[in-house]
């Protein structure tokens, strides 16, 4: 690896000052590139031409005239609209014309602040689902283990910088799409408030709950692409100390079937450096947690299939499995069920500001990013059965922070997750810096063998068929279709058998967690 810098604050400090040129450390990214990508499926598209053109024009830059990015590389998630190629949210379905030639909003913030582009990263299709081996797009790979998934959805952004090849990126997150990839990948990443930062030229899944966050080595560096993408560069750092700061913590949560003996003991130690350096940890009840996350659940699926549904009527298989059949459940969700679930998503959110507010409240909550290490991609897991510690920040539209803090016995990252009142992301950055000023899991880098060659994904349809969908009982309100066939046959769409039968299973878990109760 040819990568000089730990941190991206360590090169952009060294690029303003002239100590290095951003020709030479673009040049030593796309090197890095060409061994490691093959292996790691970090990029969709590289763009090596315009990366040494913006590189060479950024080295001729007068010093008074550079920016706190200057001459940065940094790497983009493909369902966001950069001039150099077209987004294609990994998806053979997509219009390859869509933004072509533009930049998105919040890409163009990076620009005007010095950064270079160096291409797009993979990523879940449309932000949604698994890879699917059919696909004609690179498989994403956990670099602490090649044969392990790298989190979803900005999947290629969590893995570059995990190995080196880039030290910051853009990505998005709708149920934990920035969160879980550092999670698993041992990198730093932030959720932003919703609304925070334009999402314009950003294909959307759920718009409602859609964000887009920086994701990097640090919360330090974190904070350096915040401040860009805010339009904000030059503030001063904050100081690292949080002495008095309140962090609550819902123990109950803990007890929870699915998180890891190491992740409970690595979490149980953060709370202890957090104390010692001076925070306040406190028990903090968190009986919304079920419900958000059937929020987030009901509505990440019905605005999918609202935002998708044409296109996927119109070419059902050329939608990748995991995606085509988490949307087209989407579909079967109720008027009146999707409703409700705002209804409850501004009432639990209110709910829980009051109580944050309290005499027994906090600045802050902290749970695990993830309740286990990065799975085998071998070990198949159907939707939900997973514990999600992300996406119940979604429907509140807080922001939430993702940072390394301990390994498992195989030496697997497991992450720290810190959540704060909508616009408070320079308290949790300024939590997370403090953290890693006195912790280094932040600083290790895997380091793959790119002569490894891992094993192919499973085409579970081809090796295990599904079984011919039974025809359930007549539906009462709110529930599964009797004949689900005939009900997506209504909006146009008609699966084979296997794509029926896991739509049928996943509308049945999404229905039943539409109508449970509130807290």
């Amino acid at each position: 690896m040819q990568q000089p810098f730990a941190t991206l604050a360590e090169a952009a400090s060294a690029l303003r000052s002239g100590a290095v040129g951003s020709r030479e450390l673009v040049a030593a990214a796309l090197a890095d590139a060409d061994v490691l990508d093959p292996l790691l499926g970090v990029y969709v598209t590289r763009f090596p031409e315009q990366a040494l053109a913006a590189a060479r024009a950024a080295d001729s830059r007068p010093a008074a005239e550079r920016g706190p990015l200057h001459g940065l590389p940094l790497a983009v998630k493909d369902n966001l609209a950069t001039v150099e190629g077209p987004a294609t949210a990994q998806s053979p379905a997509h219009d390859p014309h869509w933004w072509r030639g533009l930049d998105a909003p919040a890409v163009a913030r990076l620009r005007r602040a010095g950064a270079v582009v160096l291409g797009k990263t993979t990523m879940a299709e449309y932000a949604m689902g698994r890879p699917d081996p059919a696909h004609p797009f690179p498989v994403p790979r956990n670099p602490w283990d090649p044969e392990r998934w790298t989190g979803g959805s900005s999947t290629g952004n969590g893995a570059g910088i995990a190995s080196g090849l880039f030290l910051g990126a853009l990505g998005s997150d709708t149920s934990g799409s920035v969160r879980l990839p550092a999670a698993l990948c041992g990198t730093t990443g932030l959720k932003t408030t919703f609304g925070l930062l334009p999402t314009d030229g950003c294909l959307p899944l759920s718009p409602s709950q859609d964000v887009l966050g920086p994701m990097a080595v640090s919360a330090r560096d974190c904070g350096l692409l915040l401040d860009a993408l805010t339009g904000q560069p030059g503030r001063a750092p904050a100081p690292v100390g949080i002495r008095g700061l309140r962090i609550g913590v819902p123990y109950g949560l803990l007890d929870t079937p699915g998180i890891t003996g190491p992740c409970r003991a690595a979490f149980q130690e953060a709370l202890r450096t957090l104390r010692e350096l001076g925070c306040e940890i406190r028990e903090f009840e968190l009986p919304e947690f079920g419900a958000l996350l059937a929020v987030n659940a009901v509505t990440m699926l019905a605005e999918a299939f609202s935002e998708h549904g044409e296109r996927l009527a119109a070419d059902w298989t050329g939608h990748g499995r995991g995606f085509r059949r988490l949307a087209a459940a989407g579909g079967l969700v109720p008027a009146h069920l999707y409703l409700r679930a705002q209804r409850t998503r501004e009432r639990l959110t209110a709910a829980l500001l009051e109580r944050m507010d309290g005499p027994a409240g906090a600045d802050l909550i902290a749970t695990p990013t993830w309740p286990a290490p990065a799975r085998p991609y071998a070990q198949e897991t159907a939707p939900g059965d997973e514990l999600n510690l992300t996406a119940v920040w979604n429907p509140t539209g807080f922001p939430a922070l993702a940072l390394p803090m301990g390994a498992d016995p195989a030496g697997l990252p497991l992450s720290l997750q810190l959540a704060g009142r909508s616009r408070s992301e320079h308290t949790l950055l300024r939590a997370g810096e403090a953290f890693q000023s006195v912790t280094t899991w932040h600083l290790r880098r895997a380091a793959p063998d790119p002569r490894h060659r891992p094993a192919p994904l499973r085409d579970p349809d081809r090796e295990d068929p599904a079984p011919a969908s039974p025809t359930p009982s007549t539906p009462g309100p709110g529930r599964v279709p009797a004949d689900v066939e005939e009900a997506l046959a209504a909006v146009g769409i008609t699966p084979g058998p296997a794509d029926l039968a896991v739509v049928r299973a996943v509308a049945r878990a999404l229905l039943a967690a539409g109508r449970q109760p509130a807290a």
